[in-house]
């Protein structure tokens, strides 16, 4: 089943695949693949924000790194704004680079710390032609007083700040282009949780004020509850169910979407192992079952789990799940 047309979309992923091989021996023959992002279909739609959730290794930031064309898609389709480009070259995706930023989990390493913070987002003002002394100061400090922090700090270095006024220069710097979709990789994992409400709540007043889209990468399922519009969840690299977030909280329909509302730390011992883990649970990363990739582990897998072609089902309104006992 085709998911239903999105209103208004910035960004269309259909198919998108990326597999990577796994060399062993002297030679470094390639003995299997890993299929890091398994034709993945996923729609952005203008001024709201999808987040994308699941565990550690399953594609996330890979399926970031391929829609900001970091690196090349092995088959499948990304539309920014109505054009294709899954196949254009540096020289072409050069202009719209601007158009699509991101904001890295680690506030500290991605900014360079010999640049003040003022070169850092005069940077991205050069590229937009704004090339005058007194022009650019006067972007530099409105950016800083966008994202929260002092004019002043315009000549300070990074080891100057804490980890969440870095993440705001993070931020003031991907805002410097002027961009119209921000892909947001974890961007408060690394942050205490005190400040990581701050740097959410800015970001959602950002889009209010300037219309921005979100692409908002976490495991943290709370955060994602709070700031995404619709939730896309992940496992080994398929996406497995997609909906409004308010309806994915209240009423999961996939078995993996369940396991991740479920997984709270719980003292008691007879709640441990409620799921059977196969002892080669990690070389199936290799060689994956057919059919859904959980049903090895699922509670509720039945031989027609295993089949090779898991199709969408629609189980709601805005709401699609990959399994077909959510029919």
């Amino acid at each position: 089943m085709e998911m239903e047309e999105h209103q208004n979309p910035i960004m269309r992923v259909t198919g998108l695949k990326k597999y990577f091989p796994v060399r062993r021996g002297f030679f470094q023959r390639t003995m299997g693949w890993v299929k890091a992002v398994d034709n993945v279909d996923m729609t952005i739609d203008t001024g709201k924000t999808l987040g994308l959730v699941g565990e550690s290794g399953c594609g996330k930031s890979t399926v970031a790194r391929l829609l900001l064309r970091l690196i090349d898609p092995d088959e499948g389709e990304i539309r920014f704004n109505g054009q294709d480009i899954s196949r254009l070259s540096e020289k072409e995706m050069k202009p719209l680079r601007k158009e699509i930023q991101i904001v890295f989990q680690d506030p500290y390493g991605s900014l360079n710390p010999r640049m003040t913070v003022g070169q850092t987002i005069e940077e991205g003002l050069r590229t937009l032609g704004m090339n005058r002394d007194g022009k650019t100061r006067a972007r530099i400090a409105e950016l800083l007083e966008m994202v929260g922090l002092s004019p002043e700090f315009a000549d300070r270095y990074p080891h100057e700040f804490s980890g969440g006024q870095r993440q705001r220069v993070g931020i003031a710097r991907s805002l410097s282009v002027e961009p119209s979709l921000i892909i947001c990789d974890e961007p408060v994992s690394a942050l205490d949780v005190s400040i990581q409400a701050q740097i959410i709540n800015l970001l959602k007043d950002l889009q209010d004020h300037l219309g921005l889209s979100y692409l908002f990468i976490s495991h943290d399922l709370n955060v994602v509850g709070y700031l995404c519009d619709r939730v896309a969840v992940m496992y080994k690299g398929q996406i497995v169910e997609e909906a409004p977030s308010t309806v994915l909280f209240d009423n999961p329909r996939h078995p993996y979407t369940h396991t991740l509302l479920s997984a709270i730390p719980d003292p008691r011992p007879e709640a441990a192992g409620l799921l059977n883990i196969p002892e080669n649970w990690e070389d199936m990363a290799l060689e994956p079952p057919e059919g859904c990739g959980f049903s090895v582990i699922c509670p509720d897998r039945t031989e027609a789990c295993r089949k090779p072609d898991t199709r969408w089902v629609r189980v709601g309104d805005g709401h699609y799940v990959r399994c077909w006992k959510a029919n």
